[in-house]
């Protein structure tokens, strides 16, 4: 049995008209329920005054009728109360919405910060695929016609790679333009963090030709090479706009 039930039945009770299948489980939750256990004694106590009166007045006051308005009166407390929690809850709602809704925005350093962090751990963390039979036989074709006509082979390896179109020779020479000019605007800390992501992908470039000098055919320093050029090429792209 519920409060609800209970003090439904407090009238039922105080009259003497109470179920008997209904009075042990009111017993029992009166006996676990000390809020409804003093709902019963007031009422018991109201009750006991209006009976004692009952002689002084014209008519027998109704008890039935006393009883309704003091539970009317007891509802619209416990309404009150739970429209007042309900608003302290949704309070606290709105207030995680406002909070988990709102769009955090992050300063200019913050994010070019991030975005070469980003780019660095690209570069450092790369996929290795294996390119196409065809691609590595054409690479180990031109690095050793040219190697015979005394040319250098890191030029070599380069110019196999732009022309098979990894990453355009023109499109990292118009960034390099871009972010040459724009320099002089960034802070010390924006011209720090593009240097030092440079510096990790210009290596990674270099120890990647260096293998494929002596090994035209290494799967995995070509792919290096791959990833390192088309990181450069985002990270020119990026910083091109500051």
């Amino acid at each position: 049995m519920n409060c609800e039930k209970c003090q439904e039945l407090v009238s039922d009770f105080l009259d003497g008209t109470l179920a008997i299948e209904d009075q042990a489980l009111f017993t029992q939750h009166l006996g676990a329920c000390l809020s409804c256990a003093d709902v019963r004694d007031e009422m018991q106590a109201i009750v006991g005054v209006a009976r004692a009166e009952r002689g002084q007045h014209a008519s027998p006051p109704n008890e039935r009728a006393l009883w309704l308005r003091i539970r009317n009166t007891i509802e619209a407390e416990l309404d009150a109360d739970r429209r007042a929690a309900r608003v302290s809850a949704g309070a606290h709602e709105s207030f995680w919405a406002r909070l988990m809704g709102k769009r955090w925005e992050l300063s200019l350093p913050q994010m070019v910060m991030a975005v070469a962090a980003t780019v660095v751990s690209v570069s450092l963390v790369t996929t290795l695929g294996v390119q196409s039979f065809r691609d590595r036989q054409t690479l180990a074709t031109e690095v050793s016609s040219r190697q015979t006509a005394g040319n250098q082979p890191r030029e070599m390896v380069m110019d196999s790679f732009y022309r098979r179109g990894f990453v355009r020779k023109v499109d990292i020479d118009y960034l390099n333009q871009r972010v040459d000019q724009r320099k002089a605007n960034w802070n010390p800390q924006m011209r720090a963090a593009f240097d030092r992501s440079m510096v990790v992908i210009d290596q990674v470039v270099s120890d990647s030709l260096s293998e494929l000098e002596h090994n035209p055919q290494d799967e995995v320093s070509e792919e290096m090479l791959n990833a390192a050029l088309r990181d450069k090429m985002k990270l020119l792209q990026e910083f091109s706009e500051y």
